[in-house]
């Protein structure tokens, strides 16, 4: 136990029901079958995304090529409009030296070492909003002034942010923010997000353009390049339309609870997944201040990556970083998967002695 855990005192996580969040898990059929707890790594498929492939399947199937522009770029559009909304962005928006800031404690990272590091010749600062050894929520806004009081952009690396944290770019004042739905919002692999802030866009000439990007996609110009005047210019070549299938099945449920709701519910069942770690005296690398915490949990234990294996063997899914044990409970997780895991975790520990 740290120096600073050793003097605060942690209550006993206050019991709240979700019963409208439980009501989604008959949404995920991996959940009929495992405690799954690793969506910081690989969202749940729901049965929404599922029918979404089929979908997908069988309208190239019925259309060939022609289903580009009858039904897949409709489909694009809406992925674009969904995000765009969970972060709270407008649609439209959608040779140097590197200079790293590290961790004193491998938890946080507060805004001051920023500072230290930043000058007037910064480009861009670039960082997290979740961190995922620590699952640490980072104060997005105090760096965002720290970079632009010294003419920096802001950049947020946010895929482990979007869809368990709210956010809303304009207030935290952010330039760039990259995502994808792989993690929290349960889109699978295959699709990644880029906001831009609007009075930059017509700003930036990207140095590798793709015929998503041109302001004529279908004209098939070959001796000119017009970019879109949104952020659509920084588009590539043709897009994995699976992926985007899949994408809305998950953004769908994400905007039908919130991320509001999706915060309160995780929230509870992080705390009450520590509560329950240090129960049994081991150490958990988390923030002191729940209101810091994302739904990430690293448990420091010996040989994690075995006892990770021990779990699988369980149907009990979680991750491993080095030296940590990573467990992420989401929204259609319970309480009594919590206690499932922590148990388990002590019985194989137990047997190693």
């Amino acid at each position: 136990m740290t120096m600073n855990e050793s003097r605060v005192q942690y209550p006993a996580p206050v019991a709240i029901e979700h019963p409208e969040l439980l009501a989604y898990r008959s949404e995920f059929p991996i959940l009929q079958r495992k405690t799954y707890l690793n969506s910081c790594s690989l969202g749940a498929l729901s049965n929404r995304s599922m029918q979404r492939l089929a979908q997908f399947m069988e309208m190239w199937n019925e259309w060939g090529a022609h289903a580009w522009y009858e039904i897949w770029m409709g489909e694009i559009a809406k992925a674009r409009q969904k995000f765009a909304a969970i972060i709270g962005a407008q649609l439209q928006r959608i040779g140097v030296e590197c200079r790293f800031v590290e961790s004193p404690d491998r938890i946080y990272t507060p805004p001051e070492l920023f500072e230290r590091e930043v000058d007037d010749k910064t480009a861009l600062v670039a960082t997290s909003r979740v961190f995922y050894t620590s699952g640490y929520i980072q104060d997005i806004r105090s760096v965002a002034d720290i970079a632009h009081k010294h003419g920096a952009y802001m950049l947020v690396d946010d895929y482990q942010g979007t869809g368990q944290i709210p956010i809303n770019v304009n207030a935290m004042d952010v330039d760039f923010l990259v995502t994808g739905t792989l993690k929290w919002l349960m889109g699978g692999p295959g699709l990644a997000f880029v906001y831009i802030r609007e009075g930059l866009i017509s700003q930036l000439q990207p140095t590798i353009a793709g015929w998503f990007g041109h302001s004529e996609q279908f004209q098939f110009k070959t001796r000119e390049f017009d970019f879109r005047p949104d952020a659509t210019r920084v588009e590539m070549g043709t897009p994995a339309v699976a992926a985007i299938y899949a994408a809305n099945g998950g953004l769908d449920i994400v905007q039908e609870i919130s991320v509001e709701q999706i915060c309160e519910r995780t929230r509870y069942l992080t705390n009450d997944l520590i509560a329950q770690a240090r129960e049994h005296g081991w150490k958990v690398r988390a923030p002191l201040e729940p209101e810091q915490r994302s739904s990430i949990v690293m448990l420091e234990i010996e040989q994690p990556e075995e006892v990770v294996k021990a779990l699988v063997a369980r149907n009990i899914i979680t991750d491993s970083r080095p030296g940590l044990l990573r467990a992420s409970p989401y929204f259609y997780n319970t309480i009594e998967e919590n206690a499932l895991v922590i148990g388990a975790i002590a019985e194989i520990l137990e047997s190693r002695k």
